[in-house]
């Protein structure tokens, strides 16, 4: 997708949404009204309660480590390339990427 269009367009034109339900996932405010947990923002007639603000940061703490990843395939050459494997693999070997991800900081 061009990089100026809004996430939750890019979501909903990806067509992952025809077949899952988001309503597991983790999400910024980029995909509000998508049924995603994301951190609560904050109301104009208040602060953010306490268990508001520990919710946000449970949130805010998984995501960085999503953010973390993302941002380490962007700089990967490999993946400035095609896919050169069969296409079978390719769901197997992203996820043998990220495990070796999370474990590599742990």
């Amino acid at each position: 997708m061009d990089g100026s269009r809004h996430d939750s367009y890019c979501l909903g034109e990806s067509g992952v949404l025809l077949t899952l339900t988001p309503a597991n996932w983790i999400g910024d405010k980029g995909y509000v009204g998508n049924d995603m947990l994301m951190p609560i923002k904050k109301p104009e007639c208040r602060e953010l309660l306490e268990w508001e603000n520990e919710f946000n940061m449970q949130i805010n703490r998984i995501r960085y480590v999503i953010e973390q990843v993302i941002a380490n395939f962007k700089t990967w050459r490999i993946l400035h390339t095609d896919y050169r494997r069969p296409i079978e693999t390719f769901r197997k070997t992203i996820s043998t990427v990220v495990a070796l991800h999370f474990f590599a900081s742990a």
